[in-house]
C-alpha cells in the first residue's frame, strides 16, 4: 500500500494542514459541480485511457468502492460521457472509453478547478504554489497513488 508510517509528531501546523486538504476537497468538488460533473466522475474520467483496467484497480485509482463505481459507470454511461467496449484480447473484459462529451468535461473542470484553485493564490503565492503541487504530484507518483492521464 505503500510506505509504511513514520512516527512523525502531529504539529499544530500538520493539523492545520490536514484541515486545509479537507477544505481544498470540498473547494475541488464545487468547482466540478459548477461544470455538471462530480469530482468522483472527474477523477474516473481522467482515470480511463481506452485501456483495458480491472474493476478494483480502477476503484482504488478513483478512489471509490467497486459497487460506486459501477454506480459512476452506469450515470456516466447514460449521460454520454463515457462508453464501454469489449476488450479483444479477453471476452469477458470491458473497457471504458471517453466520449468527446466525456473529454469536454473534463476540459471545462479542469477549467473551473484551475479558475477556482488562482483565484486563492495572489501573484507572490502562484509560483510557491506551483512548486508545491509538483513536489506532492511527484511524492504521490511515487507511491502510485496517481491518476492515470496515460
Amino acid at each position: 500500500m505503500g510506505a509504511p508510517a513514520r512516527n512523525l509528531e502531529v504539529t499544530p501546523d500538520v493539523r492545520a494542514g490536514i484541515r486545509l486538504l479537507a477544505r481544498l476537497a470540498r473547494v475541488a468538488e464545487q468547482a466540478c459541480q459548477s461544470t455538471g460533473i462530480s469530482l468522483p466522475q472527474y477523477r474516473l474520467l481522467v482515470s480511463i485511457s481506452g485501456r483495458p483496467q480491472r474493476a478494483s484497480v480502477l476503484a482504488t485509482r478513483v478512489g471509490v468502492s467497486r459497487p460506486t463505481l459501477t454506480s459512476l459507470v452506469d450515470g456516466l454511461e447514460q449521460g454520454g460521457l463515457l462508453r464501454r467496449a469489449p476488450v479483444p484480447s479477453d471476452r469477458r473484459g470491458i473497457q471504458l472509453i471517453p466520449t468527446e462529451a466525456g473529454q469536454l468535461a473534463v476540459g471545462r473542470a479542469e477549467d473551473a478547478l484551475s479558475q477556482r484553485l488562482l483565484e486563492l493564490f495572489d501573484r507572490n503565492m502562484t509560483k510557491i504554489a506551483s512548486d508545491i503541487i509538483s513536489e506532492l504530484d511527484a511524492v504521490l507518483e511515487r507511491q502510485g497513488d496517481v491518476l492515470a492521464e496515460e
